[in-house]
């Protein structure tokens, strides 16, 4: 079959197109599934509760499971990302709301010490500011911000991956008020 040459470049955009719109689809669709996986993964085992980690300010080690009988919020993030200042701006007013009822275990991904030290002078932020790059590396975590949700038993209720709107954390002040009831 031969293509008429004034129909070559119409051909051609056409199939470039259709190639384009095939990749963005299963780039798309993979990030997706990779998502859903990781979130089935990390409901699936509880290490993330008893895993260490490192406290910038003070230099001493903390789990999740030291908090138990509060609401947890173990969030990833680092400066580079938006969305992780705009979550941790949410987080802090969750946290004042309930000041006894939530801790918020705040571990930074690929940040320097003096970076995060820095962070936590401007922001001011009400939460704990522990190290969690190897953690990320080690859980092959799909991007930041993440958040994981325990409630009073360490029973992980929530995976939060990346940051959408404020109404994320109506599903964290839900569980909260139905808690303290």
């Amino acid at each position: 079959m031969r293509i008429d040459p004034k129909y070559f470049n119409t051909f051609l955009l056409i199939v470039a197109v259709v190639a384009a719109s095939l990749i963005a689809y299963f780039i798309v669709s993979n990030r997706v599934a990779e998502k859903s996986d990781f979130k089935q993964r990390m409901f699936a085992q509880d290490s993330l509760q008893t895993t260490w980690w490192n406290n910038v300010q003070s230099g001493d080690s903390v789990k999740v499971a030291d908090y138990e009988g509060t609401y947890i919020v173990l969030d990833l993030w680092s400066n580079w990302s938006d969305a992780s200042l705009r979550s941790h701006t949410e987080l802090a007013k969750i946290k004042s709301q309930y000041p006894d009822e939530v801790q918020v275990l705040a571990a930074a991904v690929g940040l320097q010490k003096k970076e995060v030290e820095q962070y936590i002078q401007e922001h001011q932020f009400p939460f704990h500011f522990v190290a969690g790059s190897r953690q990320f590396s080690e859980f092959n975590m799909p991007g930041l911000p993440v958040q994981f949700v325990y409630d009073r038993q360490l029973d992980l209720r929530h995976v939060f991956l990346g940051y959408s709107d404020d109404s994320q954390y109506d599903s964290l002040r839900v569980l909260i008020k139905n808690g303290t009831r």
